[in-house]
């Protein structure tokens, strides 16, 4: 993104000025000229990424600007921001189809929603990223709107206070109470793109605070510039606040029958029986489940690509039940998605071929036809199950507009968002949500959010959690504070979207490197011994409670010592890297994957005996066996394992029964040849 470069052509430099500052702030560089400028040689000696060509009138003439640019580079991408919104609505279907012109926008304009689309244009070209995006700019423009229609309240508050306070300059609990609200408008109105009253805002907080801390001091002078503040500020809501109102409510006009709702999963649906995707789809509304339809593989395949997603169902053909397999493979082959929680979806029991199902990753089948309760059950169990999935971000902020603004930005790139108004209630909703990282507000009713902070550092569940502030209080001591409670990060209010949305990923992804550090084998990326060892204990512990079965399975890698001797121990790693990886994108998301040392690797099967188990391991045998490795001196060869199943309660009850029984079927199957997997002690 740094090294994208945007040349902006407009002859009103106000103009250009502010959407080069923009930019700027997320990580472009831009270069401005006017029209007398010879843009023509520039381009043709400095081809930029993207042109940007704002207009003032005599469209015609811009028209022609436009021929000559793409003369001197045919395949360049352009935005085209026509004076007004009459001419962009006008001119749009031309400069699209006609000129291949991008994005077609009108002054003013809200700099946030066309730097998005920038942002879109230079890293997506499909249609699923263009409908995400407008759903992003719905939503977002959709707060836009609410929040300006509130401002004109929240200023009536201000300017009661501001006459209170000049009838009694010593009323230092209104001046406390107008640095609050000023707090917030500056905070919330700047992060929406308010930023001139925003700035007012500041100046107004400013001046409270010099009040507050010297309440002996004359304040004459400063308070009545409360009242031109109050004046600037009724005066920016007629200019910046009702131009940006007509430009948002312009937008969410055009989209009222947008039937978008806030959704606790999103789920891909794979069925080509159209009738049946829009029943699945009615039945998530009713409980908040997006459903994603597919109606064949290559569909699917996209829609997992350019969305995050949960959890996928697939419906299993009884024509072709083998490519309902290979989907939900190809699916778990996709970055990021290779613990994705599958089910599949059957009409009869001939399809149903559990081992088959296992080894593609189903933790479900579902029958035909599915009812309400059917669905949610099962969803719930899936997004319960998965492992690595959505990032959970809770967002504890007494203002409504923060709240809703992280939650549409954090839950565009994929996140599990939760947002809580009252901080008392923190603790309660941690218990039951679990979230990797939190966004918290500094100054709240009753409580600060260092002291928050402070106390959840107290508590050993959530010592390592990821804690990010959000504030307006940027001064030395507030930020020394941020990190001497606890703290791992601050985010000054008001905020650029981009970089609360770039804070909050990178404070993500180094706490679930530490987590992997701790818990996963490097070569391998499966557990450890030791976190494999909790987690079946706590399996085994739901076992033995509710009398299911359970299998566990050692494998070892045949003849690895030859391998390291004969190839090298690169090629040895490779080999061990190859079966860990298999491992990890075939079975179900609930199944346990681990390494338990050398060249033994352990699998748990949760429900399933050890004959599923078998089927399902010696699938994964003969993909393992059909791997083409290199050795040191590029010579190729291929290489196998063996394996030996124990199952609770048949073969034992504790965890170390277990093992030891497996590991006895495992030397069986050494001493018979190797490449088996064994799971009775005399007969297989």
């Amino acid at each position: 993104m740094s090294s994208k470069n945007v040349l902006i052509i407009d002859d009103d430099k106000k103009f250009a000025d502010l959407v080069s500052s923009v930019l700027k702030k997320r990580g472009y560089s831009t270069n401005i000229l006017n029209f007398k400028d010879d843009y023509e040689e520039y381009i043709h000696d400095n081809i930029p990424d993207i042109l940007v060509l704002g207009t003032q009138s005599d469209h015609n003439k811009y028209l022609d600007h436009l021929r000559n640019a793409q003369t001197v580079y045919d395949n360049l991408r352009i935005a085209f921001i026509a004076h007004n919104k009459e001419s962009s609505d006008r001119l749009k279907p031309v400069l699209m189809h006609e000129f291949g012109v991008k994005i077609v926008a009108s002054k003013p304009l809200i700099p946030f929603i066309f730097c998005a689309q920038i942002d879109y244009l230079l890293t997506n070209n499909d249609n699923l990223s263009a409908q995400k995006l407008k759903d992003f700019e719905n939503s977002y423009l959709a707060l836009v709107a609410k929040y300006a229609k509130d401002l004109p309240k929240k200023l009536e508050i201000l300017a009661d206070l501001v006459y209170k306070i000049k009838l009694n300059n010593q009323d230092i609990d209104s001046v406390t109470e107008l640095r609050a609200e000023a707090h917030k408008i500056k905070g919330t109105g700047g992060s929406l793109g308010l930023s001139k009253i925003s700035e007012v805002m500041a100046k107004m907080e400013s001046s409270s605070v010099i009040v507050i801390n010297n309440p002996n001091d004359n304040h004459l002078e400063r308070i009545e510039s409360f009242t031109h503040l109050m004046d600037e500020a009724n005066q920016l809501l007629i200019d910046e606040v009702k131009e940006i109102l007509k430009i948002a409510e312009s937008s969410t006009d055009n989209n009222k029958n947008n039937d978008k709702f806030t959704s606790v999963a999103k789920i891909i649906v794979v069925d080509e029986d159209i009738e049946f995707l829009k029943f699945i789809e009615n039945l998530g509304k009713s409980s908040s489940i997006e459903v994603l339809k597919a109606s064949n593989s290559l569909e699917a395949l996209n829609i997992a690509t350019a969305h995050p997603v949960d959890a996928a169902l697939i419906n299993v053909q009884a024509s072709n039940p083998k490519e309902s397999f290979r989907l939900a493979k190809a699916i778990r082959e996709i970055k990021d998605l290779e613990s994705l929680p599958l089910a599949f979806i059957a009409d009869c029991d001939s399809v149903k071929d559990e081992a088959e199902a296992a080894h593609a990753g189903a933790s479900l089948y579902l029958d035909k036809p599915i009812d309400f309760n059917s669905l949610q059950t099962a969803v719930q169990h899936l997004i319960n199950i998965r492992e690595g999935g959505r990032p959970r971000v809770l967002v504890v902020d007494d203002d409504e507009y923060i709240l809703n603004l992280a939650r549409i930005v954090l839950e565009d790139a994929g996140m599990i968002v939760r947002g809580l108004a009252d901080p008392k209630y923190v603790l309660d909703v941690m218990q039951s949500f679990s979230p990797e990282l939190l966004l918290l507000d500094v100054m709240m009713p009753g409580i600060l959010g260092f002291d928050v902070c402070r106390n959840l550092r107290q508590i050993p569940r959530w010592r390592d959690l990821s804690i990010i502030f959000l504030t307006a209080q940027t001064e030395l001591e507030n930020r020394i504070e941020a990190f001497a409670c606890g703290g791992d990060d601050y985010i000054p209010k008001p905020f650029e979207n981009k970089e609360l949305l770039t804070r909050v990923k990178i404070r993500l992804e180094r706490s679930r490197m530490i987590r992997e550090r701790f818990d996963k084998d490097a070569i391998t990326g499966l557990f450890l011994r030791r976190a494999f060892t909790e987690n079946i204990n706590s399996m085994l512990g739901e076992a033995q409670r509710t009398n299911i079965p359970l299998a566990i399975c050692l494998i070892d890698v045949d003849h690895f010592k030859n391998v390291n001797d004969t190839y090298g121990h690169l090629s040895g790693d490779n080999v061990l890297s190859a079966l860990g990886q298999l491992l990890s994108k075939r079975f179900r998301a609930e199944d346990l994957r681990g390494r338990w040392g050398g060249e033994e690797f352990i699998v748990a099967f949760r429900h399933e005996t050890k004959y599923t188990m078998q089927k399902a391991i010696n699938r994964i045998l003969e993909e393992f066996s059909q791997i083409v490795f290199k050795g040191e001196k590029q010579e190729e060869f291929n290489v196998t394992f063996s394996g030996g199943i124990a199952e609770f309660p048949v073969d034992g009850e504790s965890l170390h029964t277990l093992v030891q029984i497996a590991d006895k079927r495992l030397y069986i199957a050494k001493h018979r040849g190797r490449k088996q997997i064994i799971t009775d002690d005399e007969k297989n």
